[in-house]
């Protein structure tokens, strides 16, 4: 009887684990996206604004990992009515307390906060977690999590949110490609994560309707009333009331505490003149909002930008998998200007399943870019940013690979600002100086550069397996 029941659950398991396998993953390959010329994506000169005057808008740019959790504690202390924020990942951690925290403190004064977590991303999993109780007791928060998992619909798995901004009233917006866990805000040498934040700030109420503040507020407002979302209803159970109270008090006070001792960027403001740039025109790009494969705006997008670039493309990126797929929009040797990219060597990556597809890539990327660079210092670099002729810097969400192309949510802010542009070409170019280029005779973004770090054995040893593991699966790594 036992070998029977076994059996039976051997044999269910196996034909469930067949089922996911094949809706989840093997359909994906069969389910196509509209075409670039459906799409019909707009050109460098679409995202450019009026040379003679400055548009609403105003862009603060933000590199290094010590500011970013002043940055994001700063924004929600400004609040006076609103705050939307949208988030891939949160975990549990000093960062994640700071800023549930610093939430709490502001709905204390009045603010409307809406919290948008990707459905399997998040850290308020369980039914007796305590910071969930502390968000859903208090009347001015809401939370929604966007296609939270469903064992019984494997195709919904792959639909994930990847977006990360914030929105701060009508005023300023927040996005980049910053997770709220503690790698990105705290220095730990070997384990740090380096990424960037942008904030658009709009001053004037009067060119709210020009701002691209309107633009995101939209976006975010579908994906919050979207089917695919789960708003959770204002209720707390009566069981879990005092695990409710006693989180708010353990939260609001890490915040004080932090403040006090002046600990991970807590108490401290930040100088916006020192960051602030004009810009001519800010746009949005965002991927549509589809299971399956989604509509890729932005990669449509970027290969028409590539493609109209005269004199010079930089960009980076955690790694660069552009399947056959992707090609179908992008090209990177139909363009008249150089191409320079910075992504991590196999030496510091953690990923892996992306790493161990851009390997697959990186002899074709090399005969048709000027020069790409393997990021070889401590800690790993995940930024994604684009930056064409000097004159439109990209910064948001985006990997440049298949799931940020078909898979998931995602966004890029497309700003048209010189200055802004020239921060974010040196910016990347200090990441340059740390990293080993691929090829010795070719042309060069910096002229100093690191040197070339042995993988260790262990490494190339799992990096080989996940090579061949992944290599049929790399639409959905």
């Amino acid at each position: 009887m036992l070998k029977k029941i076994i059996k039976g659950v051997t044999l269910g398991l196996g034909a469930y684990i067949g089922y996911a396998f094949f809706t989840g993953n093997i359909l994906l390959h069969y389910k196509k996206p509209k075409n670039r010329e459906k799409l019909n994506p707009k050109g460098l000169t679409d995202y450019y604004g009026d040379d003679e005057k400055y548009g609403p808008d105003k862009a603060a740019f933000f590199d290094t990992q010590d500011i970013l959790m002043t940055l994001h504690l700063n924004l929600i202390d400004s609040a006076k009515q609103t705050i939307k924020l949208a988030n891939f990942s949160i975990d549990d951690g000093k960062a994640s307390d700071l800023f549930y925290g610093k939430l709490l403190k502001a709905a204390d004064k009045g603010v409307n906060a809406y919290v948008l977590f990707d459905g399997k991303g998040h850290n308020l999993v369980g039914i007796s977690n305590e910071k969930y109780w502390a968000l859903m007791a208090h009347p001015n928060i809401n939370l929604a999590f966007y296609e939270e998992f469903d064992w019984l619909r494997p195709w919904t798995w792959q639909n994930r949110m990847h977006d990360k901004y914030m929105i701060i009233d009508k005023r300023s917006v927040l996005t980049g490609g910053v997770n709220l866990e503690d790698a990105f805000f705290v220095k730990d040498d070997e384990d740090a994560v380096y990424d960037r934040n942008v904030v658009i700030i709009n001053d004037d109420p009067k060119r709210y309707d020009e701002s691209v503040l309107k633009d995101y507020t939209e976006y975010f407002e579908s994906m919050w009333y979207h089917p695919f979302t789960s708003v959770r209803p204002s209720h707390i159970l009566e069981r879990y009331k005092d695990l409710a109270k006693e989180s708010y008090e353990n939260l609001t006070s890490a915040v004080i505490e932090a403040e006090e001792n002046q600990e991970y960027g807590a108490g401290k403001k930040i100088k916006w003149d020192d960051h602030v740039y004009s810009t001519r025109k800010v746009s949005l790009v965002t991927n549509g909002i589809q299971r399956w494969k989604k509509d890729p705006h932005i990669l449509a997008t970027l290969g028409r930008l590539f493609d109209e670039a005269e004199e010079c493309i930089v960009f980076q990126s955690p790694y660069v998998v552009p399947n056959k797929e992707m090609r179908n929009y992008i090209s990177l040797k139909d363009t008249d200007a150089d191409i320079f990219f910075v992504t991590n060597s196999m030496a510091v990556s953690t990923n892996f399943p992306a790493i161990s597809g851009q390997r697959k890539y990186l002899q074709e990327l090399s005969e048709r870019t000027t020069q790409l660079y393997h990021f070889q210092g401590k800690g790993y670099i995940h930024a994604k940013a684009y930056m064409f002729d000097r004159r439109l810097s990209l910064i948001g969400s985006f990997n440049f690979d298949p799931r940020s192309s078909f898979l998931s949510q995602e966004n890029l802010v497309i700003i048209d600002s010189s200055d802004l542009a020239e921060a974010l070409e040196k910016s990347i170019k200090e990441i340059a100086k740390d990293s080993v280029p691929y090829q010795k005779d070719a042309g060069h973004l910096v002229e100093k550069t690191a040197e070339n770090t042995p993988t260790p054995w262990y490494k190339k040893i799992l990096l080989g397996i996940a090579y061949i593991v992944f290599y049929p699966l790399e639409d959905v790594v």
